[in-house]
């Protein structure tokens, strides 16, 4: 009788382990396609606004060579200038 006992306790403890790191490996799978949905998302949102960015970086870019267009010109006015009042 009691050796029945101890071999039904034993199954239970042997099931709750297995139960146990079933649940641990279903958890660590979720996780994991959690995170490939997650950048999936990310990759998509970025791909639909890369467009958007790259006109607004192309526009970045030409405000900043106009500035460099003005302070070039106004250099050489300067040095034209200090040129001129040496001789």
């Amino acid at each position: 009788m009691i050796d029945t006992i101890l071999a039904a306790t034993e199954s239970v403890k042997t099931f709750t382990r297995v139960s146990i790191f079933g649940i641990l490996v279903f958890l660590c799978f979720g996780f994991i396609v959690a995170l490939v949905i997650i950048g999936l998302v990310r990759l998509v949102k970025f791909l639909g606004t890369a467009n958007k960015e790259m006109k607004l970086t192309r526009m970045e870019m030409g405000k900043l060579a106009e500035e460099v267009q003005i302070i070039r010109r106004k250099l050489e006015n300067h040095t034209k200038n200090d040129g001129a009042a040496e001789p």
